[in-house]
């Protein structure tokens, strides 16, 4: 398999580093934007080598750090990562798929992805997963990179019409949704897709 989409072995390590550095930017903006309460439990769906999981302890005080990503490797690593840089959270990393999520239903106040969604085989499934796991008022939000020129990663354009996507499967599972576009550089942007689950904590 890819080494981008499910780092293993010597070369995954290598490939873990590259993710962390490529995606640092666009962590920093998600974390930014993310605003869980405190001593909220959190959860990320392929988390890599827990980069934007440990900013987000560092910024808010959480009750419960929790992740799911598919690489061994990288369950491994983050793991490493995140021993005493998490303030007093919990610490919940897992192996799995997104389309199967092993949490309880309710068990979030949110639940994020960043640059992982294009990647899921079955995405409706996964965002249903993601939305029954997330508690009532909870937010669940998709971080999509944006390329505005050719590359050799993806077309120009190709995030904005995935964040269209999502927007509808969000719509379609009864989440209220916004969208925010952040700029870094005439290169290159990020969609933050966010749907609310309606419930007792709604504002």
């Amino acid at each position: 398999m890819h080494q981008a989409v499910k780092p293993q072995g010597a070369a995954g390590v290598f490939m873990g580093w590259l993710l962390e550095s490529g995606n640092a930017q666009q962590n920093r903006a998600t974390v930014e934007a993310l605003e869980p309460p405190p001593g909220a439990s959190v959860l990320e769906i392929g988390f890599g080598p827990g980069h934007a999981l440990e900013m987000l302890a560092k910024k808010i005080p959480l009750a419960l750090v929790a992740g799911l990503d598919h690489s061994p490797l990288m369950v491994a690593r983050a793991k490493r990562r995140l021993n005493g840089r998490r303030g007093d959270a919990a610490l919940d990393l897992r192996l799995g798929e997104a389309g199967d999520l092993p949490f309880p239903d309710e068990k979030f106040d949110l639940v994020f992805a960043v640059n992982a969604f294009h990647q899921w085989p079955d995405q409706e499934r996964a965002l249903a997963e993601m939305a029954g796991v997330l508690k009532p008022g909870g937010d669940l939000v998709l971080s999509i990179r944006d390329f505005r020129v050719e590359g050799r990663f993806e077309p120009a354009g190709k995030g904005q019409q995935t964040a269209r996507r999502a927007v509808d499967m969000l719509r379609e599972l009864g989440l209220q949704v916004r969208q925010r576009e952040i700029v870094h550089s005439p290169r290159r942007a990020t969609f933050l897709v966010r749907g609310r689950k309606c419930g007792r904590f709604e504002d």
